[in-house]
């Protein structure tokens, strides 16, 4: 069964400054929350953004949101002027590839994380790029970055998990990974599937060991 690749339709609710010493949280649309950016206990050098920031910004992800067509040109002239924030970018570079534009998505990506070095949800949505695009071994490269920045952030495992199902055969490493997944309390509307996909990986890993001990012992 076809499993399908994780990305946050409208990643975050709340302002993801996302530079390497910022301390904020994101919200997905399903409601949960990813964790606190890696490198956050720097947090209190720099100045947080103003909540007249923070309510503009939610104001146009809503809008964005919603559909309204005006609300993409308003947030691109928003990161123009707030060019330390990597939130208004991964955004934008959301609705590209929503709109099929690849291209503009992964440049918008790439300058988020040349703005924040320590964003697991960037690194993230670069994967789901490059699978769908068929490079499986930059995917992997990707969300093993998304992980290594934010170890609690559950889609990154829900994908790599699904790339090494499917497109790398690594099944031991898959199960692993939706094993975290599950930890972590990955659901968003798939947590069921996830645990009969797990499932099925923990026979076909308990066959494929048992068949080497007994190759091992012939």
């Amino acid at each position: 069964m076809l499993r399908p690749g994780w990305t946050d339709a409208v990643l975050c609710t709340a302002l993801l400054a996302l530079s390497v010493s910022a301390l904020t949280a994101c919200t997905t649309l399903g409601g949960g929350s990813a964790s606190p950016v890696a490198g956050a206990a720097t947090a209190a050098t720099r100045e947080s953004p103003s909540p007249e920031l923070q309510a503009r910004y939610a104001s146009l992800l809503n809008r964005l949101q919603a559909g309204d067509t005006g609300a993409a040109t308003e947030l691109a002239a928003f990161s123009a002027e707030n060019p330390e924030l990597a939130g208004p970018l991964l955004n934008l570079g959301l609705a590209r590839g929503r709109a099929g534009d690849e291209v503009g998505a992964r440049a918008l990506f790439e300058r988020a994380s040349a703005v924040c070095s320590h964003c697991g949800p960037v690194w993230n949505e670069l994967g789901v790029l490059d699978r769908l695009q068929g490079q499986f071994a930059e995917a992997e490269k990707a969300y093993r970055r998304a992980i290594e920045l934010e170890p609690a952030y559950a889609p990154a495992y829900y994908n790599l998990a699904v790339l090494y199902e499917l497109y790398i055969p690594r099944p031991d490493l898959a199960l692993e990974n939706y094993e975290r997944y599950l930890q972590l309390g990955g659901t968003d509307g798939q947590g069921q599937d996830v645990e009969k996909w797990a499932g099925d990986l923990r026979r076909r890993v308990g066959a494929t060991t048992e068949s080497v001990r007994a190759e091992g012992t012939s």
